[in-house]
Parts: C-alpha cells; sequence; structure tokens
C-alpha cells in the first residue's frame, strides 16, 4: 500500500482538495421505482454499480437526476410513474458532503456539514423539493447547485442509458454549448451575451434619439405654422373622443365574448357529467351482474360432491377471474365518479366567474353608455389603448398654442442643439460596446483553442489505444449562435470522419464519445460524473479498454466523484467503492461489497 508520505505533492493536494467539494454521501430511495428503501454509500472517487439488468441499478442515477431536479427525467416519463407500484408517495434523497475546509463550506449559504435535497413525488402528479427539511423552490435548488458547478442537464455529467446515442445525435452547436457549460466557461459566454445586451440597447437608445433629433427639427419648423397647429390639435382631440368611445365599448364586447365562452363551457361540462353519470351505472350494474356470477360460482363450489382436483381448480380460476373483472368494474365505476366530481368542481367555479363577470358587465355598460352610442368594433381594447397612448405623446408633443412664435422657434432650436450633442456621445459609447463585444468574444474564442489544443492530443491519444484516430475541431468562433464543436474518429487505419450515428457503428460511437469525454474530465467543473451502461455495446477487448481508462482517470483525481453502472463485472482496486445491486422478489436489494 502507497504510504501518504511518499505521494506525489500533486496527488496529496488532490485528495485535499476531496474536502472540500460537494461528493454525493449517499442516495436514499423510498418507495422509488423497483426500490422499496434502499440506501446507497458513495465515496470521492470511484463508486462501481453492479447488477443484473432489472435489478434498479439505473434507478439509482435516475434517483439522483430527479432529486436534483434534471429536466431529462421530466420530459422523458411522467414522474407519478416512477412510484413504486401500489403506493402513493415517493421519495429520493441526495445528500451532500458539506464539511468545512478552510473554514469555507462547499455550500456557503449553508452552514451544516451535509446538504439533504430531497424530492417528493405524489401520484397525483404533484411534487416539490425540501433542503435540509426546509422547503425550496426548483428554481432555488438549480440556483444553490449552480453555485457549486453542478448542472444535473449537461449530459456530460450525468449521462444515463443511450444518452452516447443522443450526444452523438446532438448538433454541433450543442456540443459545444454542453462542454463550455461542462468546463465552467458558460461564463464567457454569457458575458458577450451582456456585452451584446447593452450594445443593443444604445442601438435602440440610438434610433430613440434619431427620433427625438428629428422632431425636434420638425417642431423649430412647426411653430412656423402657428394655426396649422392648432387645427392638428383639435383634430387629435376629436379623434381621442372617438377613440375612447371604441375603448369602452370594446370593453363590453370583450366581457360579452368571455360570458359566452364561460356559457358554452358549463354546456359542455353540464353534457360530460351526463355520459360520466351513464358510464360510472352502467359500471355499477355490471358489476351487480359479477357479484351474483361469483355467488352462483360459490354456491356450484360448494353444493359438488368429491371432484377431481382438476375440476376444482377450474371453479377457482372462474371465481378469480369474475373477482378481476368486479374490481376492474368498480374502479371504472370510481374513476368516472371522480371525473364528476373534477368537472362539477369546475363548473362551480365557471359559475362563480360567470356571475361575476356578468356584474362587471352591467358596470362596463353603464361607462360605455356614457361616452356615446354603441361601437361595434373587432379591435381588442389593448390595441385601442396603445393607439391612445400614441395619441397622447403627439398630442403632448404639440404643447401649448402661444402668441410668443418666435421666442418658442428659439427654446426648439435650443433643445434640437442639445439632442444632437446627446447623439454624438451616444454614437461614441456605441462604437467603445462594439469594441467590448469584440474583446470578451476573443476571450471566449481563445479559451476555446486552448482548451481543445489540451483536450485533442488526449483524444487521439484514447483513441490510438483502441486502433484508431481522431480530431476535434472548432468551427464558426465568429458568430456566438453558430459556434460548434466537430468529432472526428476513423477505426483500423480508415481517415477520421465526422462522428454520427450514420457512419460509426454504435460500439464505435460509444468508444469515441468515452475517449472525449475522458481526454475533457480534468477541465470539469462539476464534483461528481455519472455514466450509465457505458459498455452495453462494447465487445469485450475495447470494454477492458474503456474500464481500464475510465478507473485510471477517476484514481488520478481523488477529489471527484464518479459513478459508473454496469451490468457486467468490472475488476476493480481495492479502493473502489462496489455496490450490488440485485433483485429479491419484485424489491431492489442495495449492498456494498466487502474488500
Amino acid at each position: 500500500m502507497e504510504n501518504s508520505d511518499e505521494r506525489p505533492t500533486e496527488r496529496l493536494e488532490l485528495e485535499q482538495r476531496a474536502e472540500y467539494l460537494p461528493h454525493i454521501k449517499e442516495v436514499i430511495l423510498e418507495n422509488f421505482m423497483s426500490h422499496e428503501y434502499s440506501r446507497i454509500p458513495l465515496r470521492p472517487g470511484l463508486n462501481v454499480i453492479m447488477g443484473p439488468n432489472g435489478a434498479g441499478k439505473s434507478s439509482i442515477l435516475l434517483g439522483i437526476s430527479v432529486a436534483l431536479g434534471q429536466t431529462y427525467t421530466e420530459r422523458g416519463e411522467r414522474l407519478s410513474d416512477l412510484i413504486r407500484r401500489g403506493k402513493d408517495v415517493a421519495r429520493v434523497t441526495v445528500v451532500f458532503n458539506n464539511s468545512a475546509y478552510d473554514r469555507k463550506r462547499p455550500f456557503r449559504t449553508i452552514n451544516t456539514d451535509t446538504v439533504s435535497i430531497a424530492r417528493y413525488l405524489k401520484r397525483n402528479g404533484d411534487y416539490w423539493h425540501y433542503v435540509n427539511n426546509r422547503f425550496m423552490a426548483k428554481a432555488e435548488v438549480e440556483h444553490l447547485l449552480k453555485q457549486v458547478g453542478i448542472n444535473p442537464n449537461n449530459m456530460l455529467i450525468i449521462m444515463h442509458q443511450n444518452m452516447i446515442e443522443q450526444f452523438v445525435t446532438k448538433s454541433s452547436v450543442e456540443k459545444l454549448q454542453m462542454v463550455e457549460d461542462a468546463v465552467g466557461a458558460s461564463r464567457l459566454r454569457e458575458r458577450i451575451m451582456d456585452a451584446e445586451a447593452k450594445l443593443n440597447m444604445l442601438l435602440t437608445e440610438e434610433v430613440s434619439f434619431k427620433k427625438t433629433l428629428e422632431e425636434a427639427r420638425a417642431t423649430v419648423e412647426y411653430w412656423r405654422e402657428e394655426y396649422e397647429k392648432l387645427m392638428k390639435l383639435k383634430r387629435l382631440e376629436g379623434h381621442k373622443v372617438e377613440l375612447e368611445r371604441e375603448l369602452a365599448w370594446s370593453q363590453v364586447i370583450a366581457l360579452e365574448n368571455d360570458i359566452k365562452r364561460i356559457e358554452d363551457k358549463i354546456a359542455s361540462l353540464v353534457l360530460e357529467v351526463e355520459d360520466l353519470d351513464k358510464e360510472a351505472k352502467e359500471h355499477s350494474s355490471e358489476a351487480e351482474v359479477l357479484r351474483g356470477r361469483i355467488r352462483d360460482t360459490i354456491h356450484q363450489l360448494r353444493g359438488v360432491g368429491p371432484q377431481t382436483s382438476e375440476v376444482l381448480d377450474d371453479l377457482e380460476k372462474t371465481i378469480d377471474g369474475l373477482i378481476d373483472e368486479l374490481v376492474d368494474e368498480k374502479v371504472q365505476e370510481g374513476i368516472a365518479r371522480f371525473k364528476t366530481r373534477l368537472i362539477e368542481s369546475e363548473m362551480r367555479k365557471l359559475k362563480s366567474q360567470l356571475s361575476e363577470l356578468k356584474t362587471k358587465l352591467a358596470s362596463q355598460m353603464s361607462e360605455a353608455e356614457l361616452k356615446g352610442p354603441r361601437v361595434e368594433t373587432s379591435r381588442k381594447p389593448i390595441e385601442i389603448q396603445e393607439d391612445l397612448k400614441i395619441l397622447e405623446v403627439q398630442m403632448s408633443s404639440l404643447g401649448s398654442v402661444t402668441p410668443n412664435a418666435e421666442e418658442m422657434y428659439l427654446l426648439a432650436d435650443a433643445k434640437y442643439s442639445e439632442v444632437e450633442m446627446k447623439a454624438k456621445q451616444l454614437s461614441e459609447n456605441i462604437e467603445k460596446a462594439k469594441e467590448e463585444v469584440e474583446h470578451r468574444k476573443e476571450v471566449w474564442r481563445e479559451f476555446l483553442r486552448k482548451l481543445i489544443a489540451e483536450v485533442e492530443p488526449a483524444y487521439v491519444q484514447i483513441l490510438k489505444s483502441v486502433d484508431a484516430s481522431g480530431k476535434i475541431s472548432l468551427r464558426n468562433l465568429e458568430d456566438l449562435e453558430k459556434a460548434s464543436l466537430d468529432l472526428y474518429v476513423g477505426f483500423r487505419g480508415v481517415e477520421p470522419v465526422l462522428l454520427d450515428s450514420h457512419t460509426q457503428s454504435g460500439g464505435e460511437r460509444i468508444v469515441a464519445t468515452l475517449a472525449f469525454l475522458l481526454a475533457l474530465q480534468k477541465y470539469v467543473k462539476s464534483s461528481f460524473r455519472a455514466v450509465d451502461e457505458f459498455d452495453v455495446h462494447l465487445d469485450p477487448l475495447n470494454r477492458e479498454r474503456m474500464v481500464k481508462m475510465l478507473t485510471a482517470t477517476a484514481k488520478g483525481d481523488p477529489s471527484v466523484q464518479y459513478i459508473i453502472i454496469t451490468p457486467g463485472y468490472i475488476n476493480v482496486d481495492e479502493d473502489v467503492n462496489v455496490i450490488i445491486v440485485q433483485n429479491v422478489s419484485g424489491r431492489s436489494s442495495v449492498g456494498v461489497m466487502e474488500r
């Protein structure tokens, strides 16, 4: 065994770094999929989860993802479907280490040695998070994880089954953005976007200033025609009166339309209730028929004399089948009645809304009549309000009509000079903002070029060990939205071609993707990474090679936590945390292999 005093200084620093990274200490699954109650202890370094197919291995990674609020798990299937059959609620909990190191904790806003992130799932589709037994919104959980560099939605960090295939099918643009997020370079992209937003704001302001400048120039000329201005003002005032009348009646029409929509909805729901009531009665009637058949069969079973076991078995099977049918009919009846109650509740709410709208309509009708006769209009109130706002601006820009035309002209001319000076200053600020955008883009481009320059040799070396070659290419770095990353690979002497879902075989895609992931590992910021069944499509030789590289990578940085899930056996060192998952009578059983 290696003596700590003899270890290289760099390795000792990595091991000390493990003390303040938020690695996962334990995962607790309660009524989650095939797990009734499982506690899975994890450690920094390599954690290998083994077990046969269907044992519940993938459920562990899925549980971690659900607890951390991963979007993929919510889109892939309904969360309520993950609850163990026969249970109404499930809970998945991920316990992070939060011990202080050098008087600093990984989760700096939480002053406890562990941080427990739990997610409750209910059969009715409700779910919520608790952090250290305190309710926390999902957005807050995402913010908390982001502070420690964990983004559960990045498949370079958590890779479920078949995600290697999904990674390959991702566009080159998406691949680059995932890499940026994984290595902590997203902030560079965000800084570019912030600078561009500032530039766009200045450009928008420039448009506004140009408009103001034109208005000021027009005002100078405008005062020369005072009478024309007065006439225009009167026309605008008349138009305002018409718009206000149209607005009042458009609000009446909108309320009438809302009332009609709700009345139609209530009528539709009444029909649904009638249909559901009929359905419930039919199921109830059928259930009564089934009860009679069950009683008849039981009487038949009691009344027969000595019979062969085959006859008795047939009667019992008949009773079991009738009972199953009876239960199904009662369940269907209950569902129909439950839907009826839901619809009736909705109808009560709609009727309440209808009453409120009718009261509001009566009030609005009175106000509209004060504005004048009814106006039939198809325009929405917001459209008319926008016209009124524009009208108010136009009227305000006219100012008041005065006989001092010359004095007003001089004031307007001074105003024009002031706006012109501000526009010039704004133009200079725009040029500076453009320079800042370009500078930030160059920092981003230089970071990516340096990153790929360091990752590519490792990628090539790993591929070389499996009789393959490859390269990594960055494209379109001049355009933030089109910037992309392409992976190339060639096997058995073939010239490297673009890695995609059509050119290479499944095993080749897995090898190439894993090679890239392994080459990237030392730059990834997250304190843990997980991959599920990476070896399913690998031949024995490449599987052994990939396993050796994975274990070597994990051993090279003990501060990082690796979770590898495989249905096969992996021969690992004694310091590896090996977890065995088995399915015992439909329930997952988890155990830690003693080393």
